[in-house]
């Protein structure tokens, strides 16, 4: 019987709830969704503000998938692609420019697992409190390991790459790192590519600069005295897909919410 091949992928812009003072939804902006069919959609929301807790200029987002000829056998693309410009939460984290792209390529000899690409994801002029911060992402080694079975077996015999995984997720800080940073991290033992349920939860995040000082970053997690907690370029690889999240804010100040700026998916699979 002949295999047939299912589309996934889908691109949100901004979303997030209010807990206090009083329990709010701040309604998914720039939304779209790829059917399993494949085909083409997007999204756009502009001028958005809710409250003074969440403003943008525009936000757009796009997802692609079609299905190409390589001589006999069929070809399968998505892509996938969010950005938000002119972000600003609470006047506390602000940037120009904030995109998410991912892009995927099934072959019949993909057995499973689509080669995903995260090339083109970055930050632009980024601010947290008020303070530039330069962002060094390691899409240069996901996308070298663009499978799940690539950066398993890199993980295992290459010491670089292992060394890099087990920084970014914080495996030889864990000691150190006080309980409400060490919750947003994952590591495994021995060889293994760190795992749970099948999903490698990681981040992008290989290098963090704050421009004269004034944050403490872990990884990825910079916690804001008075303000909250930020999460940046979070991934998550499983077999079949790639998800990742740009920013995400845990409010716990006067007010208590949780916000999440360009978050994608992309990925599918044959049956």
């Amino acid at each position: 019987m002949a295999s047939r091949f299912r589309f996934h992928g889908f691109a949100i812009g901004a979303a997030g709830r209010v807990s206090k003072p009083v329990p709010e939804l701040i309604e998914v902006q720039a939304a779209t969704a790829l059917p399993q069919i494949g085909g083409h959609g997007n999204a756009r929301s502009a001028n958005f503000k809710f409250r003074e807790l969440l403003k943008f200029d525009l936000a757009h987002s796009e997802v692609t998938g079609t299905q190409c000829a390589s001589g006999d056998e069929p070809v399968f693309h998505t892509r996938i692609t969010s950005t938000v410009e002119g972000l600003n939460i609470m006047e506390m984290v602000t940037a120009d420019r904030v995109v998410a792209t991912l892009g995927s390529t099934y072959t019949s000899d993909s057995d499973g697992e689509p080669a995903v690409r995260l090339i083109g994801t970055r930050f632009e002029n980024l601010r947290i409190a008020g303070i530039p911060v330069e962002v060094d992402l390691a899409t240069d080694v996901f996308d070298r390991y663009d499978t799940h079975r690539a950066l398993t077996a890199a993980y295992r015999r290459d010491e670089d790459v292992r060394g890099l995984v087990d920084k970014l997720c914080l495996k030889h800080r864990a000691k150190e790192a006080p309980e409400h940073i060490l919750r947003w991290f994952h590591f495994g033992e021995g060889d293994e590519l760190p795992a749970t349920r099948g999903v490698t939860p990681i981040s992008l995040v290989r290098g963090f600069h704050a421009r004269g000082g004034g944050l403490d970053p872990w990884g990825h997690v910079i916690h804001v005295p008075g303000f909250g907690t930020v999460r940046l370029a979070e991934l998550e690889i499983t077999t079949d897909t790639r998800n990742i999240t740009m920013i995400q804010v845990d409010i716990d100040c006067a007010y208590e919410a949780t916000m999440t700026v360009c978050s994608i998916s992309d990925g599918g699979v044959d049956y």
